[in-house]
């Protein structure tokens, strides 16, 4: 008799060890879900007017991998007016927070999910990149402005890719590959920040157009740069190269054009891939007209007169041009002129001109 207790005794032993090592799980029946998990982590970030879509994955006896079971999911949401969700699509309402709960055969799973004001606006730093093929550089900085007014900082936040193959990502870089257009897309949640990337080929000659300008005040004049590839095809880079003035105050060029700002002169320089160019831009005044110290004249045979030419300009500047002025007379039998000097050489009449630059001066002369 006593034996048999000790051997009802060593067999309840047993069936109580073997409860407290073998989990619940093991004695649930085979197709019965054990625990359900919501992808995307524990906890969302969204804003006023989003939508996401979530799915719900089970573990469940007799099945090595986890099941998709979100089409039998009963859901909820621990706050309506910030979040709704309807067949595993949640939809931010308002600013706030809200706790969705999925639930499938009595297992529960949640997460956490915090609604902020709806994105106004986004946009990147650089707006746009051009690179050489094989160079690379840093990916934007993006920020966000919301309905409120508050900007953030989301470049930590931002998933990118790129349209085609022409550039790669690689470490947080963008890196050209092959010449062509590219455009780098950056998401924040629902809202899409677009890049355009041009990638070129190297240049291995820059050419320019004129080397040498003379302007007026406030005059612009277009300069032509041409590029030459390395398999010898010909590009425009006037818009493309940035340019540096050695005076600023002088002359500076934009958009591929140079624009003369005051007297004086300054050398600019155009730089594009490591190859330079440079022109010489002179500015002067703009003549408006020559000025003779007279508006006619009477001599008598064989006397004479030296007369002076001045030029004015549209700074209100002048200037004496005698001796470099053209001087003509039309009736050089009456009257003769050399560098201003008239001479009367018999009676009559004559008109004695004086050219310089684009302007032209006359005197009527009688000789009596």
């Amino acid at each position: 008799m006593n034996r048999m207790k000790w051997v009802l005794r060593g067999l309840l032993a047993l069936v109580i060890t073997l409860t407290a090592v073998i989990p619940a799980s093991a004695w649930a029946a085979a197709g019965d879900i054990t625990s359900i998990e919501i992808t995307g982590g524990s906890s969302k970030m969204m804003s006023v007017g989003e939508t996401a879509s979530y799915q719900v994955m089970a573990a469940v006896e007799g099945f090595d991998n986890k099941q998709d079971v979100t089409g039998g999911v009963t859901w909820s949401t621990s706050n309506s007016a910030v979040v709704t969700i309807t067949k595993g699509k949640v939809k931010a309402i308002a600013a706030g927070e809200a706790v969705i709960i999925a639930q499938v055969d009595g297992v529960k799973a949640q997460v956490a999910v915090q609604v902020q004001d709806k994105i106004k606006s986004i946009k990147a730093s650089p707006k746009s990149y051009s690179f050489v093929k094989g160079n690379e550089g840093a990916l934007p900085k993006v920020s966000i402005t919301r309905a409120n007014g508050k900007e953030e900082d989301v470049t930590s936040d931002i998933v990118w890719t790129v349209s085609n193959n022409l550039a790669v990502l690689e470490n947080g870089k963008i890196k050209g590959v092959t010449p062509g257009r590219v455009l780098l897309q950056g998401k924040y949640g629902s809202t899409t920040v677009k890049v355009p990337v041009v990638v070129t080929d190297i240049i291995t000659k820059v050419e320019i157009t004129p080397t040498a300008v003379q302007l007026n005040l406030k005059k612009s004049k277009a300069l032509k740069v041409t590029g030459t590839y390395s398999n010898g095809k010909k590009v425009n880079l006037s818009k493309s190269i940035v340019w540096t003035s050695s005076n600023p105050g002088v002359a500076a060029v934009k958009n591929g054009s140079v624009k003369a700002l005051t007297e004086g002169q300054a050398t600019l320089t155009g730089t594009y891939q490591n190859q330079t160019v440079t022109v010489t831009v002179t500015v002067v005044p703009t003549l408006q007209k020559l000025i003779m110290g007279q508006k006619s004249l009477v001599l008598s045979p064989q006397s004479s007169i030296t007369l002076g030419v001045m030029a004015k300009y549209d700074t209100g500047k002048t200037t004496m041009v005698t001796s470099s002025a053209v001087w003509s007379s039309s009736k050089p039998g009456v009257a003769s002129v050399t560098n201003g000097k008239i001479v009367a050489v018999s009676k009559g009449k004559t008109i004695v001109s004086a050219k310089w630059g684009n302007k032209k001066v006359t005197i009527p002369v009688t000789v009596k």
